[in-house]
């Protein structure tokens, strides 16, 4: 207090005014933590943004299509890079998807629950390693996405 007295300031005036700037200080303080938060989540996303779907899927409920929504899932996360023939699987056509692999068709039409492409793509399939191979793996709602085109009969539309 005698450094405030010193250059003429009363403790209580200048303890209001103290105040005030560390209030605001902190605000700025919380709010650029926050805002550095946000963009670390975004660093640690393993898909960079561009590999980030340009639109989001389509609406379950709604008619999915091989060409337009499930063909550039497979191409977005690599599928074919392994799957060209790796194990006898090829993802690139419906007629594929159909012919399977040393386990059987990926696909059953209208069933995708028992679809093994739906098992692999999940966690703790029923044989071998979670797809795509080490990931990162496809969020739920685009394997809903492929789900729901196998149950709507898995048609090459």
């Amino acid at each position: 207090m005698s450094l405030l007295r010193q250059f003429g300031a009363s403790p209580t005036s200048n303890y209001s005014v103290m105040k005030t700037k560390l209030s605001v200080t902190s605000v700025v303080l919380l709010l650029a933590s926050l805002l550095a938060d946000g963009c670390s989540d975004k660093a640690s996303n393993p898909m960079s943004t561009s590999d980030q779907p340009a639109q989001p899927p389509p609406v379950v409920g709604s008619g999915v299509s091989f060409q337009t929504d499930i063909k550039p899932i497979f191409q977005r996360y690599g599928c074919p890079s392994c799957h060209g023939g790796n194990g006898g699987l090829f993802v690139g056509s419906v007629a594929q998807l159909l012919q399977g692999g040393s386990h059987g068709p990926a696909i059953v039409p209208g069933d995708g629950e028992a679809s093994n492409i739906i098992k692999k793509l999940r966690p703790n399939p029923p044989f071998g390693d979670r797809m795509p191979f080490g990931g990162p793996y496809l969020p739920d709602s685009t394997i809903q996405v492929i789900e729901t085109w196998i149950d709507q009969g898995a048609k090459n539309n």
